[in-house]
Protein backbone atom coordinates (compact mmCIF):
# COMPACT_ATOMS: atom_id res chain seq x y z
CA UNK A 1 0.00 0.00 0.00
CA UNK A 2 1.95 2.91 -1.39
CA UNK A 3 1.61 6.93 0.01
CA UNK A 4 -0.69 8.85 -1.68
CA UNK A 5 0.45 12.17 -2.94
CA UNK A 6 -1.47 15.24 -2.33
CA UNK A 7 -2.10 15.75 -6.04
CA UNK A 8 -3.75 12.61 -5.53
CA UNK A 9 -5.53 13.63 -2.43
CA UNK A 10 -6.96 16.60 -3.91
CA UNK A 11 -8.36 15.19 -7.03
CA UNK A 12 -9.64 12.22 -5.56
CA UNK A 13 -11.73 14.13 -3.27
CA UNK A 14 -12.56 16.82 -5.81
CA UNK A 15 -14.08 13.93 -8.15
CA UNK A 16 -15.62 11.98 -5.13
CA UNK A 17 -17.12 15.67 -3.83
CA UNK A 18 -18.88 16.53 -7.27
CA UNK A 19 -20.33 13.33 -7.18
CA UNK A 20 -21.10 12.20 -3.30
CA UNK A 21 -25.27 12.77 -3.88
CA UNK A 22 -27.19 10.77 -1.04
CA UNK A 23 -26.02 12.01 2.59
CA UNK A 24 -23.15 11.04 4.60
CA UNK A 25 -22.88 7.23 4.38
CA UNK A 26 -22.96 7.13 0.70
CA UNK A 27 -19.97 9.29 0.56
CA UNK A 28 -18.38 6.87 2.98
CA UNK A 29 -19.65 4.08 0.67
CA UNK A 30 -17.81 5.74 -2.16
CA UNK A 31 -14.77 6.30 -0.27
CA UNK A 32 -14.39 2.72 0.61
CA UNK A 33 -14.98 1.27 -2.93
CA UNK A 34 -12.55 4.25 -4.69
CA UNK A 35 -9.72 4.03 -1.78
CA UNK A 36 -9.96 0.75 0.53
CA UNK A 37 -11.21 -1.39 -2.64
CA UNK A 38 -9.98 0.43 -6.07
CA UNK A 39 -7.19 2.18 -5.49
CA UNK A 40 -5.95 0.61 -2.08
CA UNK A 41 -4.87 3.34 -0.23
CA UNK A 42 -6.16 2.90 2.74
CA UNK A 43 -7.21 0.30 4.87
CA UNK A 44 -10.89 -0.79 6.36
CA UNK A 45 -9.94 -0.49 10.15
CA UNK A 46 -8.72 3.21 9.68
CA UNK A 47 -11.93 4.07 7.28
CA UNK A 48 -13.61 2.34 10.45
CA UNK A 49 -12.20 4.34 13.07
CA UNK A 50 -12.42 7.56 11.23
CA UNK A 51 -16.60 6.60 11.45
CA UNK A 52 -16.00 5.94 14.90
CA UNK A 53 -14.04 9.20 16.18
CA UNK A 54 -16.44 11.01 13.69
CA UNK A 55 -19.46 10.30 14.72
CA UNK A 56 -19.23 11.84 17.91
CA UNK A 57 -17.94 15.25 16.85
CA UNK A 58 -19.70 17.95 15.94
CA UNK A 59 -19.64 19.25 13.13
CA UNK A 60 -20.80 17.78 9.69
CA UNK A 61 -19.63 13.83 9.82
CA UNK A 62 -19.03 13.70 6.11
CA UNK A 63 -16.12 16.14 6.22
CA UNK A 64 -15.19 15.47 8.97
CA UNK A 65 -14.58 11.79 8.03
CA UNK A 66 -12.54 13.04 5.22
CA UNK A 67 -10.69 15.17 6.90
CA UNK A 68 -9.82 12.40 9.07
CA UNK A 69 -8.95 10.14 6.07
CA UNK A 70 -6.64 12.91 4.62
CA UNK A 71 -4.45 12.74 8.48
CA UNK A 72 -4.06 9.14 7.67
CA UNK A 73 -2.90 9.63 4.30
CA UNK A 74 -0.65 12.02 4.62
CA UNK A 75 -0.54 13.86 8.01
CA UNK A 76 -2.22 17.59 8.37
CA UNK A 77 -0.99 18.18 4.89
CA UNK A 78 -3.01 15.61 3.92
CA UNK A 79 -5.87 16.67 5.86
CA UNK A 80 -6.61 19.71 4.65
CA UNK A 81 -5.90 19.08 1.43
CA UNK A 82 -8.44 16.57 1.46
CA UNK A 83 -10.67 19.33 3.00
CA UNK A 84 -10.49 21.60 0.20
CA UNK A 85 -11.36 19.21 -1.84
CA UNK A 86 -14.38 17.73 -0.61
CA UNK A 87 -16.04 20.72 -0.55
CA UNK A 88 -15.30 23.01 -3.47
CA UNK A 89 -17.58 21.00 -5.62
CA UNK A 90 -20.51 21.33 -3.52
CA UNK A 91 -19.48 25.13 -2.12
CA UNK A 92 -19.28 26.09 -6.89
CA UNK A 93 -22.55 24.45 -7.30
CA UNK A 94 -24.36 26.11 -4.50
CA UNK A 95 -22.94 29.48 -5.06
CA UNK A 96 -24.21 29.09 -8.54
CA UNK A 97 -27.98 28.31 -7.70
CA UNK A 98 -27.86 30.94 -4.90
CA UNK A 99 -27.24 33.57 -7.39
CA UNK A 100 -30.54 31.81 -9.92
CA UNK A 101 -32.77 31.58 -6.71
CA UNK A 102 -31.95 35.20 -5.54
CA UNK A 103 -32.38 36.35 -8.83
CA UNK A 104 -34.57 34.90 -10.61
CA UNK A 105 -36.87 33.47 -8.03
CA UNK A 106 -36.89 29.57 -8.89
CA UNK A 107 -34.24 26.24 -8.97
CA UNK A 108 -33.36 23.86 -12.11
CA UNK A 109 -35.74 21.03 -12.12
CA UNK A 110 -33.06 17.74 -11.46
CA UNK A 111 -35.72 15.52 -9.95
CA UNK A 112 -34.96 13.20 -12.91
CA UNK A 113 -31.26 12.76 -12.31
CA UNK A 114 -31.94 12.27 -8.67
CA UNK A 115 -34.34 9.83 -9.42
CA UNK A 116 -31.80 7.66 -10.71
CA UNK A 117 -29.02 8.41 -8.55
CA UNK A 118 -30.76 7.30 -5.12
CA UNK A 119 -31.20 4.01 -5.90
CA UNK A 120 -27.64 3.62 -7.02
CA UNK A 121 -26.43 5.63 -3.86
CA UNK A 122 -28.78 2.71 -1.74
CA UNK A 123 -27.03 -0.15 -3.99
CA UNK A 124 -23.84 0.75 -2.80
CA UNK A 125 -24.14 1.34 0.38
CA UNK A 126 -25.46 -1.76 0.81
CA UNK A 127 -22.63 -4.13 -1.08
CA UNK A 128 -20.59 -1.83 1.17
CA UNK A 129 -21.99 -2.84 4.32
CA UNK A 130 -21.70 -6.59 3.40
CA UNK A 131 -18.40 -6.21 2.46
CA UNK A 132 -17.19 -4.21 5.49
CA UNK A 133 -19.69 -7.08 7.40
CA UNK A 134 -17.24 -9.76 6.50
CA UNK A 135 -14.49 -8.53 7.46
CA UNK A 136 -15.35 -7.00 10.60
CA UNK A 137 -18.44 -9.17 12.21
CA UNK A 138 -16.69 -12.49 12.84
CA UNK A 139 -18.18 -13.76 15.89
CA UNK A 140 -21.57 -14.10 17.12
CA UNK A 141 -21.49 -11.37 19.92
CA UNK A 142 -20.24 -8.75 17.19
CA UNK A 143 -23.31 -9.88 14.91
CA UNK A 144 -25.59 -9.60 18.03
CA UNK A 145 -24.03 -5.75 18.17
CA UNK A 146 -23.96 -5.15 14.42
CA UNK A 147 -27.76 -6.16 14.74
CA UNK A 148 -28.80 -4.28 17.71
CA UNK A 149 -27.52 -1.30 16.41
CA UNK A 150 -29.26 -1.48 12.81
CA UNK A 151 -32.70 -1.67 14.41
CA UNK A 152 -32.09 1.29 17.00
CA UNK A 153 -31.44 3.43 13.86
CA UNK A 154 -34.27 2.29 11.86
CA UNK A 155 -36.99 2.18 14.51
CA UNK A 156 -35.57 5.53 16.50
CA UNK A 157 -32.64 6.89 15.26
CA UNK A 158 -31.48 10.41 16.25
CA UNK A 159 -28.00 11.47 17.59
CA UNK A 160 -28.60 10.66 20.97
CA UNK A 161 -29.00 6.62 19.99
CA UNK A 162 -25.86 7.09 18.03
CA UNK A 163 -23.73 8.46 20.57
CA UNK A 164 -25.68 5.52 23.30
CA UNK A 165 -24.86 2.89 21.09
CA UNK A 166 -21.34 3.90 20.48
CA UNK A 167 -20.27 3.96 24.05
CA UNK A 168 -22.43 0.52 24.72
CA UNK A 169 -20.64 -1.03 22.25
CA UNK A 170 -17.44 0.24 23.04
CA UNK A 171 -18.26 -1.04 27.05
CA UNK A 172 -19.55 -4.30 25.58
CA UNK A 173 -16.42 -4.83 23.37
CA UNK A 174 -14.14 -4.19 26.51
CA UNK A 175 -15.93 -6.70 28.63
CA UNK A 176 -16.22 -9.31 25.43
CA UNK A 177 -12.92 -8.97 23.67
CA UNK A 178 -10.44 -7.97 25.87
CA UNK A 179 -8.60 -11.26 26.25
CA UNK A 180 -8.60 -11.26 22.69
CA UNK A 181 -7.17 -7.76 22.44
CA UNK A 182 -4.48 -8.63 24.46
CA UNK A 183 -3.21 -11.47 22.12
CA UNK A 184 -3.37 -8.87 19.22
CA UNK A 185 -2.20 -5.93 20.51
CA UNK A 186 1.16 -4.77 19.95
CA UNK A 187 3.53 -2.75 22.01
CA UNK A 188 4.12 0.46 22.07
CA UNK A 189 7.01 2.53 22.15
CA UNK A 190 7.73 5.09 25.25
CA UNK A 191 6.44 7.86 23.54
CA UNK A 192 3.85 7.89 20.93
CA UNK A 193 2.13 11.12 22.35
CA UNK A 194 5.19 13.63 22.68
CA UNK A 195 5.18 16.76 24.93
CA UNK A 196 4.85 19.00 21.93
CA UNK A 197 2.17 17.58 20.82
CA UNK A 198 0.01 17.52 24.11
CA UNK A 199 1.23 21.32 23.74
CA UNK A 200 0.17 22.10 20.53
CA UNK A 201 -2.96 20.54 20.84
CA UNK A 202 -3.65 22.02 24.12
CA UNK A 203 -3.20 25.44 22.37
CA UNK A 204 -5.43 24.59 19.76
CA UNK A 205 -8.32 23.37 22.13
CA UNK A 206 -8.49 26.48 23.83
CA UNK A 207 -8.70 28.48 20.34
CA UNK A 208 -11.39 26.06 19.66
CA UNK A 209 -12.57 27.46 23.43
CA UNK A 210 -12.28 31.03 22.55
CA UNK A 211 -14.04 30.79 18.99
CA UNK A 212 -17.33 29.19 20.64
CA UNK A 213 -17.05 31.74 23.15
CA UNK A 214 -16.59 34.37 20.66
CA UNK A 215 -19.76 33.47 18.39
CA UNK A 216 -22.87 35.86 18.63
CA UNK A 217 -21.04 38.43 20.34
CA UNK A 218 -20.56 41.09 17.87
CA UNK A 219 -23.89 42.05 16.89
CA UNK A 220 -22.92 45.93 15.61
CA UNK A 221 -19.87 43.59 13.89
CA UNK A 222 -19.25 44.29 10.03
CA UNK A 223 -21.31 41.67 8.28
CA UNK A 224 -18.15 39.41 7.40
CA UNK A 225 -17.40 39.53 10.63
CA UNK A 226 -20.85 38.51 12.14
CA UNK A 227 -20.91 35.28 9.89
CA UNK A 228 -17.64 34.78 11.13
CA UNK A 229 -17.94 34.73 14.42
CA UNK A 230 -21.81 33.25 13.70
CA UNK A 231 -21.31 30.22 11.65
CA UNK A 232 -17.86 28.95 13.85
CA UNK A 233 -19.35 29.40 16.78
CA UNK A 234 -22.37 27.16 16.28
CA UNK A 235 -20.21 24.75 14.02
CA UNK A 236 -18.86 23.03 17.55
CA UNK A 237 -22.53 23.22 19.00
CA UNK A 238 -24.01 20.91 16.09
CA UNK A 239 -24.49 17.64 16.93
CA UNK A 240 -25.72 14.93 14.96
CA UNK A 241 -25.26 15.89 11.39
CA UNK A 242 -27.87 15.38 8.69
CA UNK A 243 -31.49 16.51 9.31
CA UNK A 244 -31.05 16.71 13.05
CA UNK A 245 -29.30 20.19 13.14
CA UNK A 246 -32.27 21.56 10.87
CA UNK A 247 -33.92 23.10 13.93
CA UNK A 248 -31.80 24.23 15.49
CA UNK A 249 -30.56 26.44 11.97
CA UNK A 250 -33.86 27.35 11.26
CA UNK A 251 -34.29 29.10 14.90
CA UNK A 252 -31.14 30.24 14.99
CA UNK A 253 -31.11 32.43 11.24
CA UNK A 254 -34.87 32.61 10.85
CA UNK A 255 -36.41 33.62 14.31
CA UNK A 256 -32.93 34.81 15.98
CA UNK A 257 -30.99 36.36 13.18
CA UNK A 258 -34.02 37.22 10.59
CA UNK A 259 -31.50 36.97 8.24
CA UNK A 260 -33.68 34.52 5.64
CA UNK A 261 -37.38 33.68 5.92
CA UNK A 262 -39.00 30.63 6.06
CA UNK A 263 -39.74 30.16 3.10
CA UNK A 264 -36.20 30.95 2.31
CA UNK A 265 -34.51 28.87 4.93
CA UNK A 266 -36.46 25.84 3.28
CA UNK A 267 -35.25 26.49 -0.32
CA UNK A 268 -31.95 27.05 0.78
CA UNK A 269 -32.11 23.15 2.98
CA UNK A 270 -33.71 22.01 -0.74
CA UNK A 271 -30.84 23.22 -2.41
CA UNK A 272 -28.21 22.00 0.05
CA UNK A 273 -30.19 18.16 -0.51
CA UNK A 274 -30.26 18.25 -4.50
CA UNK A 275 -25.87 18.80 -4.47
CA UNK A 276 -23.51 16.92 -3.48
CA UNK A 277 -21.77 16.87 0.02
CA UNK A 278 -23.07 17.52 3.50
CA UNK A 279 -26.59 19.70 4.09
CA UNK A 280 -24.26 22.02 6.02
CA UNK A 281 -23.25 23.50 2.77
CA UNK A 282 -26.59 25.24 3.25
CA UNK A 283 -24.28 27.71 5.21
CA UNK A 284 -23.08 28.98 1.68
CA UNK A 285 -26.60 29.68 0.70
CA UNK A 286 -27.53 31.79 4.10
CA UNK A 287 -23.56 33.65 3.47
CA UNK A 288 -24.48 34.35 -0.06
CA UNK A 289 -28.05 36.18 1.21
CA UNK A 290 -26.31 38.43 3.43
CA UNK A 291 -23.22 39.34 1.61
CA UNK A 292 -22.76 37.62 -1.40
CA UNK A 293 -19.86 35.56 -2.81
CA UNK A 294 -17.45 36.69 0.53
CA UNK A 295 -20.14 36.18 2.52
CA UNK A 296 -20.69 32.41 1.29
CA UNK A 297 -17.08 31.48 1.38
CA UNK A 298 -16.70 33.06 4.92
CA UNK A 299 -19.83 30.86 6.14
CA UNK A 300 -18.86 27.74 4.61
CA UNK A 301 -15.01 28.40 6.04
CA UNK A 302 -16.37 28.95 9.61
CA UNK A 303 -19.00 26.51 9.63
CA UNK A 304 -16.82 23.84 8.44
CA UNK A 305 -12.87 24.50 9.89
CA UNK A 306 -13.50 24.18 13.65
CA UNK A 307 -14.54 21.09 13.59
CA UNK A 308 -11.99 19.52 11.04
CA UNK A 309 -9.67 21.12 13.37
CA UNK A 310 -10.87 19.30 16.37
CA UNK A 311 -11.38 15.88 14.49
CA UNK A 312 -7.36 16.56 13.72
CA UNK A 313 -6.95 16.99 16.84
CA UNK A 314 -7.81 13.70 18.03
CA UNK A 315 -6.78 12.28 15.02
CA UNK A 316 -3.21 12.40 16.38
CA UNK A 317 -4.16 10.33 19.81
CA UNK A 318 -5.63 7.39 17.79
CA UNK A 319 -2.57 5.52 16.61
CA UNK A 320 -1.94 5.39 20.67
CA UNK A 321 -4.73 4.26 21.88
CA UNK A 322 -5.08 1.85 19.46
CA UNK A 323 -1.73 0.34 21.67
CA UNK A 324 -3.80 -0.20 24.45
CA UNK A 325 -5.74 -3.73 24.57
CA UNK A 326 -8.68 -2.11 26.43
CA UNK A 327 -9.03 0.50 23.11
CA UNK A 328 -8.78 -2.22 20.91
CA UNK A 329 -11.29 -4.50 22.21
CA UNK A 330 -13.94 -1.14 22.67
CA UNK A 331 -12.99 -1.03 18.78
CA UNK A 332 -14.07 -4.58 17.76
CA UNK A 333 -17.41 -3.72 19.69
CA UNK A 334 -17.71 -0.01 17.86
CA UNK A 335 -17.02 -1.25 14.41
CA UNK A 336 -19.60 -3.69 14.39
CA UNK A 337 -21.75 -1.30 15.48
CA UNK A 338 -20.70 1.03 13.11
CA UNK A 339 -21.06 -1.84 10.19
CA UNK A 340 -25.07 -1.66 11.91
CA UNK A 341 -25.25 1.67 11.01
CA UNK A 342 -24.67 1.78 7.51
CA UNK A 343 -26.71 -1.13 6.77
CA UNK A 344 -29.55 1.26 8.26
CA UNK A 345 -28.50 4.25 6.20
CA UNK A 346 -29.25 1.55 3.09
CA UNK A 347 -33.08 1.02 4.56
CA UNK A 348 -32.94 4.79 5.71
CA UNK A 349 -32.14 6.17 1.96
CA UNK A 350 -33.88 3.69 0.71
CA UNK A 351 -36.86 4.46 1.83
CA UNK A 352 -36.80 7.91 -0.27
CA UNK A 353 -36.64 5.55 -3.59
CA UNK A 354 -39.79 6.39 -5.33
CA UNK A 355 -40.44 2.57 -6.41
CA UNK A 356 -40.44 2.32 -10.12
CA UNK A 357 -39.57 -0.42 -12.87
CA UNK A 358 -36.94 1.87 -13.45
CA UNK A 359 -35.32 2.40 -9.98
CA UNK A 360 -35.63 -1.62 -9.44
CA UNK A 361 -33.71 -1.75 -12.48
CA UNK A 362 -31.06 0.96 -11.54
CA UNK A 363 -30.49 -0.54 -8.21
CA UNK A 364 -30.20 -4.16 -9.03
CA UNK A 365 -27.93 -3.20 -11.66
CA UNK A 366 -25.54 -1.14 -9.25
CA UNK A 367 -25.75 -3.65 -6.95
CA UNK A 368 -24.45 -6.73 -9.20
CA UNK A 369 -21.95 -4.72 -10.81
CA UNK A 370 -20.13 -2.85 -7.27
CA UNK A 371 -20.82 -6.18 -5.56
CA UNK A 372 -19.23 -8.12 -8.80
CA UNK A 373 -16.22 -6.30 -9.91
CA UNK A 374 -13.95 -3.57 -8.28
CA UNK A 375 -15.24 -0.41 -10.63
CA UNK A 376 -14.92 2.92 -9.19
CA UNK A 377 -18.45 4.30 -8.11
CA UNK A 378 -17.96 7.53 -9.79
CA UNK A 379 -18.75 5.94 -12.88
CA UNK A 380 -21.74 4.40 -11.61
CA UNK A 381 -23.30 7.10 -10.00
CA UNK A 382 -22.74 9.21 -13.15
CA UNK A 383 -24.13 6.18 -15.44
CA UNK A 384 -27.59 6.05 -12.98
CA UNK A 385 -28.19 9.85 -13.25
CA UNK A 386 -28.18 9.51 -17.24
CA UNK A 387 -30.08 6.60 -17.04
CA UNK A 388 -32.34 8.53 -14.46
CA UNK A 389 -32.58 11.29 -17.05
CA UNK A 390 -33.16 8.15 -19.89
CA UNK A 391 -36.31 6.20 -17.58
CA UNK A 392 -37.82 8.96 -15.48
CA UNK A 393 -37.86 11.64 -19.01
CA UNK A 394 -38.98 9.18 -21.64
CA UNK A 395 -40.73 6.54 -20.03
Amino acid sequence: MGQASLLYIFLTFLKLGATAFGGYMSLIAIVQKQLVEVDKKLKEEDLLDGISLTSVLPGPFAVNTITYIGYRLRGISGAVVAFIGIIIPSFLLVVFLSWLYFSYGNIPAVKNIFSGITPAITALIATVAIGMMRKTVKVPAQWSICLLAALLLIFIGGFAVTFLLLVGSGLAGVVLFRQLAEIEVIPAGKDLIGRRQWIISGIMLLLLLCTLLWSGQNPDAPQNVQILSTFSGISLTLFGGGYVVIPALYELFVENLQWLTSAEFADGIAIGQITPGPIFITAAFIGYKVAGVSGALLATIAIFTPPAILTVLLSRFVDALNHSSVVKAAMKGIRAAVVGMIFASTISIGQTITLSVAATIIFITTFFISFKYTISPIYLILGAGVAGVIFFLFY
